[in-house]
């Protein structure tokens, strides 16, 4: 292969980096927008499902000073074109007594099933007192691996 066929290849891969990296920020900067206009309002439940190879799902919900939600905001997609949109699914339910087997969770998809009850057990997690743990990227999971093969 020619140089110049190498150069062309290699500032398309730049730009390709470029703007998944632009895009990216976008999304985080919207959803720092979105989270900080909750926050003003009060308490703020979030919950999370990433997708591996399907869509993810994010919710945000807003608790009023006695733990009901007020209202809901969910992020569902594929794509870093995804935005938030009104999930009124759970308004006025108290966070605490939403357990999968409720009618309203057979409505959804389950990875948004997931979100909201990751939301649920991140709020009673911080509530207790307790630090959410970290999930592990996938090179987390990898590099953990290789260092307990090691010992």
């Amino acid at each position: 292969m020619e140089l110049k066929y190498m150069i062309i290849i290699g500032v398309f891969v730049m730009a390709a980096f470029g703007l998944q990296y632009y895009l990216g920020f976008k999304q985080i900067t919207h959803f720092g927008e979105e989270y900080s206009r909750i926050r003003k309002e009060g308490k703020v439940a979030i919950g999370r499902r990433p997708g591996k190879v399907t869509s993810g799902t994010l919710v945000l919900f807003s608790l009023d000073q006695e733990d009901r939600i007020r209202y809901g905001r969910k992020l569902q997609g594929s794509t870093v074109f995804a935005k938030f949109r009104d999930f009124n699914t759970f308004d006025g339910k108290m966070i605490a007594q939403i357990r999968k087997t409720d009618p309203e969770m057979k409505k959804e998809i389950r990875i948004t099933r997931l979100a909201v009850l990751n939301a649920v057990d991140n709020y009673l997690m911080v509530k207790a007192g307790k630090v959410i743990p970290d999930k592990k990227t996938p090179f987390g999971t990898i590099t953990g691996a290789f260092s307990k093969a090691k010992a």
